[in-house]
């Protein structure tokens, strides 16, 4: 008997998760997820061509925001930078970029990183960790 009041018990649960459950709203998250990552992706590709190819310059942590996002288990971290290029003025750029753990403390206001600027796109940054 107690078999069948356990499959019961798991039917009544099901029909619980179904009044509940929204399949358009999931489909729509996983989509968005789906194209989050593949944008990180992306990023990732224009990181390691900006590694080689970049133009060395340095950059001051303004603000680092967790953007809630893990790639390979590390952080997607939104952070704003002041970039100093040489013979340019400072100018502001926004990016998110995937963070190993043991950096993210590095990532406070003030703080100066080493970065690669793209001479084509100034706003594409690469942080030399």
């Amino acid at each position: 008997m107690g078999f069948f009041k356990d499959v019961r018990k798991l039917q009544k649960q099901a029909k619980e998760i179904d009044k509940t459950w929204d399949p358009g709203a999931s489909m729509a998250q996983s989509v968005q997820a789906m194209q989050s990552a593949s944008a990180m992706m992306e990023q990732q590709t224009l990181a390691a061509r900006l590694a080689v190819e970049g133009e060395a310059a340095s950059a001051q942590v303004t603000a680092a925001r967790d953007t809630g996002q893990l790639i390979n288990m590390q952080p997607a971290i939104e952070i704003s930078l002041l970039v100093f290029l040489e013979g340019q003025p400072p100018y502001p750029v926004t990016l998110q970029q995937v963070v190993p753990m043991v950096q993210v403390g590095r990532l406070a206001p003030g703080i100066r990183l080493a970065v690669k600027v793209d001479p084509r796109a100034r706003e594409s940054i690469w942080i030399d960790w």
